[in-house]
């Protein structure tokens, strides 16, 4: 599958002259990282001889577009599913569906999740911290509570979710 990526790439002026736009050059370094923008994320690496059409200039940074193949079972459709992607979420674990379905309507009707983590649930890793479970990405946690917690906004509360250790309420928090 042909990829066409509008990206910026940081050029050093030893390896590639001043050029005009609509240009074919050549990357010289033997590995050149892809920003978004200057100064910004790496998001891929080019090896020494990768072409590029050059776009615009800014001052030292160039402007190009890319034109290569990439692997189809690298490309996924869903940002979460990106090696290296992160959430942060707290959950409310508790032991009865009932008990779910109550502390639920609670956070429903407005009442701090935090509070009602700290009360109720049964999870001694969190509860006294409001529930919160910190950083974590894909693997991190049992399949059913982690495609519940990849689903939501930031500020979204799930359903009930229930995994092998019980019934959680989760928050995405980040």
């Amino acid at each position: 599958m042909k990829a066409r990526l509008g990206i910026c790439l940081l050029v050093l002026s030893i390896c590639v002259p001043l050029v005009a736009q609509n240009s074919i050059q050549f990357v010289g370094p033997k590995k050149e990282n892809l920003r978004i923008q200057p100064n910004g994320t790496r998001i891929a690496d080019l090896l020494g001889g990768s072409q590029i059409e050059v776009l615009e200039r800014q001052g030292s940074w160039t402007k190009v577009q890319v034109t290569g193949w990439i692997w189809n079972a690298s490309l996924v459709a869903d940002r979460t599913r990106v090696e290296g992607y992160h959430i942060v979420a707290s959950h409310i674990l508790l032991a009865g569906i009932e008990n779910a379905k109550a502390v639920l309507k609670r956070i429903e009707a407005g009442e701090d999740f935090k509070e009602l983590a700290r009360l109720h649930s049964i999870d001694p890793a969190s509860k006294n911290k409001g529930g919160d479970l910190g950083v974590f990405g894909r693997g991190d946690f049992l399949p059913a509570f982690e495609e519940a917690a990849f689903k939501l906004e930031v500020g979204q509360v799930s359903e009930i979710t229930k995994t092998r250790l019980g019934y959680h309420i989760i928050k995405r928090t980040r």
